[in-house]
C-alpha cells in the first residue's frame, strides 16, 4: 500500500468494493467519463495498480484497511483517520520541477 498516494486510496474508497474485478471495471468506467485531466490520470493510475498480479491476493485486505482508514465512525481513532492525515506527498509536477 505504500505505492498508493492518499488521492488514489480515496478513489478506491469511493469506487471500490470487496470484489477486485468489479472495482477495476468501475474505476475504468469512471475514468472514461471524467473530463478533468488530473482526475483521469489518477483514475488510470489506480486501474494500472489494481491490474498487477501481486495485488489480486492482497486486495481484500488492502480494501478493508482503506475503508477503515476513511471511516467516519467513532471506532477509528482520530490520528488514524484520513481526514487528519496531511497530503504531504510530492505531486508529479512539483517533482519534475525540482529535478
Amino acid at each position: 500500500m505504500t505505492e498508493l498516494k492518499m488521492k488514489e486510496m480515496q478513489l478506491i474508497n469511493w469506487f471500490g468494493c470487496p470484489n477486485l474485478i468489479y472495482t477495476r471495471e468501475r474505476i475504468h468506467l469512471a475514468a472514461m467519463l471524467v473530463t478533468d485531466a488530473e482526475m483521469k490520470k489518477n483514475l488510470y493510475r489506480v486501474c494500472r495498480f489494481l491490474a498487477r498480479e501481486e495485488i489480486a491476493y492482497r486486495y481484500p485486505i488492502m480494501y478493508e484497511m482503506i475503508r477503515r482508514m476513511f471511516s467516519p465512525d467513532d471506532t477509528t481513532p482520530p490520528e488514524a483517520c484520513a481526514m487528519f492525515m496531511p497530503d504531504c506527498e510530492v505531486d508529479d509536477e512539483e517533482y519534475t520541477m525540482a529535478a
